[in-house]
């Protein structure tokens, strides 16, 4: 692979990973600031899910129909304008429709960024042009840092992230169209119903080692989920400029995403991913008791690149390789469905979570007049919501390591 290709797959997954990371990480603070609840804040939550859906009919589109750089470029113009409609309005409704948009066009670009990379390189160096997301997840935080160095304006929990996304998005959409031409390898051929609604892919859960893993995704999914509410539970603990708190996370990711390859060269895919679902329960045990133990959130954010990268990221490389040469890009959106619908049941599930640990306290204030008045306060019991996702990491730890069979090879 020449060094011009290398870095043109390398600054696709840099602009890729730096557009949902502009808004996303902060979007469940922003919706806090807005006084969304309940019902709609699950819904807003729920988008990203909501787009993996979609994942398995654009990757049909790039096994098919068009070049796979095209789609990406196409669904790019998209997420800009949503995310720039989104951004210009206050209306939750209309904040929930332009995001469903939005990531219904973003999210099938995660398995097609995979597709474009597997397709001009090797699994083997697919870590390596992936750790580029990381740090352009990582430099999202520009935005944050420079705002408040430049302007001294704190933009989390503002729509200005929303912005942010937009704009590079953009600049995405452009760059798209720079990149090798990845043609569809089944153009031409007759296509069925279920191959025209991208649903070829399917018939890989006939395997039960692909069922297994795709069960597994689910729950690690479910589990995983409430990290996109941890900005939530850093603003409990008066943590000033959230985003670049959590960018430790992805610092570390970068850090581990190129330990991969050399984890599946000597621990195998299964123990690789199994060290991914260790980190997440390590994450739960120490978020359970940072608030009583001065920074230990740190941890509970340095572990986020073993968990990401050694169970997310490989999960992408063992679906292309178990996948026929075929339906590589429907494999791709397979996982993703599979991650979408385990996003929304995730999201609900936090959600649920989060108000059924949350207390009303009455609280005595003196005003002015130096009357006593009574103010009602919630506080969240972060405590028990960590540990039941703990309790959920380590049945899934168990499970994997006892079910799944590490039934493929790096070198392949």
């Amino acid at each position: 692979m020449s060094f011009i290709l290398r870095t043109k797959l390398s600054l696709m997954m840099f602009l890729q990973f730096m557009l949902v990371a502009a808004f996303w990480v902060q979007l469940s603070s922003y919706l806090d600031k807005m006084e969304i609840k309940g019902l709609m804040f699950s819904l807003i939550m729920s988008t990203m899910a909501i787009g993996s859906i979609f994942s398995p009919l654009m990757g049909m589109f790039a096994d098919r129909i068009a070049s796979a750089e095209k789609v990406l470029f196409v669904l790019n113009v998209a997420v800009a304008i949503f995310l720039g409609a989104a951004y210009v309005t206050t209306e939750p409704t209309l904040i929930f429709i332009w995001l469903v948009l939005a990531m219904c066009a973003y999210m099938p670009t995660w398995g097609l960024t995979a597709t474009i990379a597997m397709a001009n390189s090797t699994p083997e160096a697919f870590p390596y042009i992936r750790v580029f997301g990381s740090l352009g997840w990582v430099c999202a935080a520009v935005f944050a840092l420079a705002a408040k160095w430049m302007f001294d304006v704190v933009i989390d929990g503002t729509a200005i992230p929303l912005a942010c996304g937009a704009g590079v998005a953009a600049v995405a959409a452009v760059f798209a169209l720079f990149l090798p031409v990845t043609p569809p390898k089944s153009k031409g051929e007759p296509m069925s119903i279920a191959e025209a609604l991208g649903l070829k892919a399917f018939v890989m859960l006939k395997d039960k080692n692909i069922a297994i893993f795709m069960v597994s995704v689910v729950v690690w999914t479910v589990a995983f989920t409430i990290y996109w509410m941890y900005a939530s539970f850093l603003a409990t603990l008066n943590i000033e400029n959230i985003t670049p708190t959590l960018n430790v996370g992805q610092i570390s990711e970068l850090l581990f995403m190129v330990l991969v390859p050399v984890s599946i060269k000597f621990l195998g895919f299964k123990k690789t991913m199994g060290l991914g679902i260790f980190a997440m329960l390590l994450r739960y045990l120490l978020s359970a008791y940072a608030p009583e133990i001065n920074g230990l959130y740190w941890g509970a954010i340095a572990v986020h690149g073993i968990i990401f990268g050694f169970f997310f990221v490989v999960a992408q490389m063992y679906i292309d390789i178990k996948a026929p040469a075929d339906i590589k890009a429907q494999a791709q959106g397979l996982f993703f469905f599979f991650y979408g619908i385990a996003q929304i049941l995730g999201t609900f599930f936090s959600t649920w979570l989060i108000e059924t640990n949350t207390v009303t306290l009455s609280v005595e204030s003196v005003t002015a007049e130096v009357d006593a008045v009574k103010q009602v306060a919630t506080a969240v019991d972060w405590k028990t919501i960590f540990l039941v996702e703990s309790g959920i990491s380590a049945a899934l730890l168990v499970a994997f390591m006892l079910f799944f069979k590490d039934d493929v090879k790096s070198s392949q």
